[in-house]
């Protein structure tokens, strides 16, 4: 199993966010192919649904921010139905991930890394120490800072004598 974390950079690209949408086509070559690779999983982490959200309630057109609000409450309504092709990591964030994102924050925040990629981190991190069996884990993002949350976790095996 492959595990992708979506990313807002990633997100408003698939939903053709107007002046977010630069890599539309790359972004979605390859949501295409993870959907049909069948061995691939897509996360849809809390902070990238609401970062989503806010760029799209910033629009200045009020029927684009109306058509992708509509889009965008479809695809939170498939997802919780278990109709869409990401889901949900329920076990996000916690009081103990409050107390985490107190610590690391300043720190992150002189790295130009807000709460919201904060967060994302650290469900990634949470999601490959709790999941069994994950081949591949990364922070899918077209932002540079991000891209680095990517690896390989294959186990040593084995053999019985």
């Amino acid at each position: 199993m492959n595990v992708h974390f979506i990313d807002t950079s990633v997100l408003v690209n698939i939903l053709d966010v107007p002046y977010m949408n630069a890599d539309r086509e790359k972004v979605l070559d390859e949501y295409e192919r993870l959907r049909e690779s069948g061995i691939d999983t897509l996360i849809l982490p809390l902070a990238t649904i609401i970062e989503t959200g806010n760029h799209i309630a910033h629009l200045r057109d009020g029927n684009v921010r109306r058509e992708k609000g509509k889009h965008m409450a479809d695809m939170l309504k498939d997802m919780a139905e278990g109709n869409a092709p990401w889901e949900y990591y329920e076990e996000e964030i916690n009081r103990d991930d409050l107390l985490y994102f107190a610590e690391k924050f300043p720190d992150m925040a002189m790295a130009e890394t807000g709460l919201g990629d904060l967060s994302i981190i650290a469900a990634y991190n949470k999601y490959k120490e709790s999941v069994p069996a994950i081949g591949y884990i990364r922070i899918w993002s077209i932002d540079y800072h991000l891209q680095s949350y990517s690896e390989e976790m294959i186990t040593e095996q084995r053999r019985k004598r």
